[in-house]
């Protein structure tokens, strides 16, 4: 597994503290979050794989003063490397009589979180309101336990009286993170949801890296897992064309002061040259290009550094046939010039990618630029649930009592400027679903880099609460949701949903409006979500079993021809219904026995709800249509 961490920078799903709201009460209507709602999470395990996580915070201790942290994981501290309970060989691990201990002896931290974004993020998934006190800041899902991975460092200066800090973020954790999660969640032995939340644009965005076919293979293990879309919407950072043979495009982009990533890929079967112009007019002269797919080139020159990598060495593991070109440029400001020289051209086609590259940036693509594409590489992992962002509320009242506006994010129902958008680089549509992540509310730790900034702490959170804005902040309101459908789902029903079927659960119930237009679509995915729609449309309005389902047995299940189903019940059956997702009837028969067959060829693909009445009473049966 190829470590990137010598010189790749980390770009997150990072919101800055002064653009920055757990969940809140605008959120909370938005997704039809009742209140009073018996289903909190309990029963259910969310793992985090973030920045930390500040365990001292009241929204992740229990009202007997124990942790609600069933495991903390710290990759970044090496002391617990080697230690009998970590199989892993990184990091250290902390169970929850080791938090409880150092909750209960008020000692030194464990593990931190001093830049805030990890501990945002779980408040906004499971925050409890520090035990109710203040229930204008609950979390969702406030009585899951959670498992907290820290993943990531972000780099911040000093600031107050507090030290700076260093950057670090190495890909090859995030599959031993998930190995971890896996384990753990089978030793609770509880449904489970992960979330992600982090990255950015960049990489081969078409499922194939490392760190994205690990994330699908947890899923196909029957984990549920949600990464964000990404924060790199609303800027020309994406650039796409073809080069002809013998020909010459001129890939063009405007660069800013610092640090900026150009990420180019094309097919193994074409060869292409380049050659750099810097803003002073300086060529970098022909560059060395590899002649194989395990071919490497590298070349350090003023103020860049280019690196030529064949398909089977690129820098993320990726398994398609594609060349990686990685420039990274550190120069003067102004337009950058890539010439690309098609020396061996049987395809042609390439991608490339800006990073930074931001609504808030001056870095951008002034030639080949593509509208989209700027989905993260891990959200294009197959199966991997991917919301974005909307605005619902782009103003609060800090601890001072001032009226803070942002403006130029989108209005009230609008798509965030900043969403990343699909499709993927392989033309799949990327974006699942979408929720209000503009702005939240979220819990905040003192002496942290998001405390530091006095405007983005709430009026009534004494300090403990602040605000979460970005992709960051609809990724764990989804993530808490999830885990109150799988509770609601295994107590109304008795079993679990798979992934599959909770992304057809997610997809079929998502609300179209006039922001989002015709969906599905490469932007707002399948619409807007709405667990009010599910919990009362499927959960409680088809909740008929009155007999238990146990006795009920079909197969095959998932079908595709025929359905059959066997009753043991002495009452034979009086009545088949078979119901889709949105309660509605697609197939129903009288008069049966205690066995029989259903036909199912004619269904679309999906979910559906296989539903006998008797004498006795009612089964209902859920089964997927392949």
């Amino acid at each position: 597994m190829k470590k990137l961490r010598p010189f790749l920078p980390l770009f997150a799903l990072l919101c800055l503290p002064q653009f920055m709201h757990s969940i809140g009460d605008p959120a909370r209507q938005e997704i039809g979050l009742q209140e009073g709602l018996i289903f909190q999470g309990q029963n259910t395990v969310i793992a985090v794989i973030d920045r930390g996580i500040d365990y001292f915070h009241p929204d992740f201790i229990n009202p007997d003063g124990t942790t609600r942290i069933a495991y903390l994981y710290d990759m970044i501290d090496p002391t617990g490397a080697n230690a009998p309970n970590n199989p892993y060989g990184i990091g250290t691990i902390f169970d929850a009589t080791q938090i409880n201990s150092s909750i209960q002896n008020s000692s030194a931290p464990l593990s931190t979180d001093r830049f805030g974004h990890g501990t945002a993020t779980a408040s906004i998934a499971a925050g409890n309101a520090s035990n109710g006190a203040y229930p204008q800041f609950a979390g969702v899902a406030s009585e899951a336990t959670l498992i907290i991975v820290k993943v990531t460092h972000d780099p911040f200066p000093a600031f107050a009286d507090q030290p700076g800090q260093m950057g670090f973020f190495d890909p090859t954790y995030i599959p031993v993170a998930l190995d971890f999660v896996a384990d753990k969640v089978a030793e609770l032995g509880q449904q489970n949801v992960t979330l992600i939340n982090l990255g950015s644009i960049g990489g081969p965005t078409d499922g194939t890296s490392t760190v994205a076919r690990a994330m699908t293979d947890f899923v196909e293990a029957g984990h549920h897992l949600v990464c964000g879309v990404g924060d790199d919407g609303g800027a020309n950072n994406v650039a796409t064309g073809n080069i002809a043979q013998n020909e010459m495009g001129i890939l063009t982009f405007q660069k800013e002061a610092g640090f900026v990533r150009l990420d180019l890929w094309y097919s193994e079967n074409d060869r292409f040259g380049i050659n750099i112009i810097d803003p002073a007019g300086n060529v970098s002269g022909s560059l060395p290009v590899p002649n194989s797919a395990a071919g490497a080139e590298f070349q350090s020159g003023t103020n860049y550094s280019y690196f030529h990598r064949g398909a089977d060495v690129d820098f993320f593991g990726s398994t398609s046939d594609r060349r990686e070109i990685l420039i990274d440029f550190t120069g003067i400001p102004g337009e950058y010039t890539i010439e690309i020289t098609g020396d061996v051209i049987i395809e042609g086609d390439f991608i490339a990618t800006l990073n930074p590259s931001r609504y808030n940036n001056d870095n951008a693509f002034t030639s080949f630029i593509t509208p989209g594409f700027s989905i993260n590489d891990y959200a294009a992992a197959p199966g991997v649930i991917t919301p974005t962002d909307y605005v619902i509320k782009n103003d609060w009242i800090d601890i001072n009592g001032n009226v803070i506006d942002i403006t130029g994010q989108g209005e009230t129902g609008e798509l965030w400027i900043g969403s990343s958008e699909g499709p993927t680089h392989d033309l799949r549509q990327g974006v699942d679903i979408a929720l209000p992540g503009e702005v939240l509310f979220a819990a905040y730790s003192p002496n942290t880099w998001y405390s530091n900034f006095s405007t983005s702490q709430v009026q009534g959170g004494d300090g403990n609460y602040g605000i979460q804005n970005a992709v960051s902040a609809a990724a764990p309101l989804l993530t808490g949701s999830i885990a109150i459908i799988l509770q609601a789902w295994e107590e109304r029903y008795g079993d679990i949903l798979t992934p599959e079927e909770l992304l057809n659960l997610l997809h079929d119930y998502a609300v179209d409006d006039a922001f989002t237009g015709p969906t599905p679509n490469n932007t707002w995915g399948y619409g807007k979500f709405n667990i009010d729609r599910i919990l009362d449309d499927i959960l409680e309005s088809t909740q008929l079993t009155t007999l238990p389902a146990a006795r009920l047995s079909i197969s095959p299940n998932p079908a595709s021809e025929m359905l059959h189903w066997q009753l043991d019940e002495d009452t034979p059956v009086q009545s088949i219904e078979v119901l889709d997702l949105q309660g509605r009837t697609v197939f129903s028969q009288n008069n049966t026995g205690l066995k029989g067959a259903i036909p199912v060829h004619g269904l679309s693909t999906g979910c559906y709800l296989l539903r006998l009445q008797t004498e006795a009473g009612s089964l209902t049966k859920r089964f997927l249509v392949q």
